[in-house]
Order: C-alpha cells, then structure tokens, then sequence
C-alpha cells in the first residue's frame, strides 16, 4: 500500500465484506465557529466528518471516519517584525475506531464512546507582510503527516427507527508517542442513519 490513508480505508472494507448480514450505519457532522480575539481579529473554524459504521457485537462498531477541519485566522502580528494574513490551516483524519454504545439502541437515549486511530495531514498557508517590503507574499508550509490517537464522547437521541441525532466531543492526538503531543478538540453536531 502507497499510504497509511489506504491501509484504513481497505481494512473497513475487509471487515464490511466480511459481515454481510451486520447492520450498517451512515453518518454525517460539523460544526462551525467564530472566535473574536480583538475587535478587528478572529479565528473561523469549520469542522466535517462523515463516515460509515457496521455491528460488530451489539452495542459494539467498527467505524471508519473521514474528518477534516479548516481555520481561518484573519491577522497575527509577530511583534513589530511581520504580521500573518488570513492564516488557513487544514487537517484531514483518515482513521478507524470502536464505538461503544452504553445504553444500546433500544434506548431513545444512547451515550457512547469512540476510540479509533488515525492517518492525519496538515496543511498550513499565509500572507506575510514585512514593514520594509512593498507587498505581502504567500508561504505555504509543507504537509505534515501523522499517525493520531482519536477519542470521542456524546450521545444520540433516536427520532424514528432508523434516524438518530448526535452530538460529539471529539478529541485527536498527533504524536502521541512524544512527550509533548498536540491535543485538539472539538464538538459537532449531526445525524447517523441506520440502514
């Protein structure tokens, strides 16, 4: 395989080959926000995730995810040396998991829990502008790729037979295996369909 990203997509398809007679699940979420950090600066998130689930067990998932999230941060000035315009950062996850319903689906209310691991890349791009240079020039840095460790909690709330809200903290961690890893973390809110 040329990619991890590969690797996680074949091994949910082995195992939904594999359990022909499961019960299949799909899923949408997202979740946006804007974060004023002065009058004229703000950080904008938009996160997705969508993805596909198969009964293992009962109360017990294989999911596979494809989530990303994008932020948009208008201006950060470095000191008096260069300010950042429209600071985009982007990061897709790859990943696959265990969901662990609590109550079970015959209950309107159904809490669970997600662990899953996760093919990550970064993408990150700006405007510099330098007081002595005449015009601000792009940089893109290069992708930054990664194994993550995800873990989620929510609950959803059964509204027919086969249709379920959902609301999700999700957290995910890049280099989890050093001793300073990135923890990011956000909510969403959604819909999964039971087929």
């Amino acid at each position: 395989m040329k990619s991890p990203k590969f690797a996680v997509l074949f091994l949910l398809g082995a195992a939904l080959c594999g359990q022909a007679h499961a019960a299949f699940e799909v899923f949408a979420k997202g979740s946006l926000s804007k974060n004023h950090i002065d009058t004229d600066k703000y950080i904008l998130s938009l996160s997705a995730s969508t993805g596909m689930a198969i009964t293992l067990l009962p109360r017990v998932r294989l999911e596979g995810r494809y989530t990303n999230t994008s932020s948009l941060q208008n201006v950060l000035v470095i000191d008096d040396v260069a300010t950042l315009n429209d600071v985009m950062t982007q990061t897709t996850i790859y990943s696959v998991g265990i969901d662990l319903d609590i109550l079970g689906q015959q209950s309107t209310f159904q809490p669970f829990i997600y662990v899953g691991v996760g093919y990550v890349e970064t993408k990150r791009s700006y405007y510099v502008t330098v007081p002595s240079a005449p015009a601000a020039y792009y940089l893109q840095e290069p992708v930054r790729t990664g194994i993550s460790g995800n873990l989620g909690a929510g609950f959803r709330i059964s509204v027919a037979r086969a249709l379920a809200f959902e609301v999700e903290a999700f957290a995910y961690g890049v280099d989890i295996h050093k001793p300073n890893p990135l923890i990011n973390l956000f909510g969403s809110v959604g819909i999964r369909i039971f087929l």
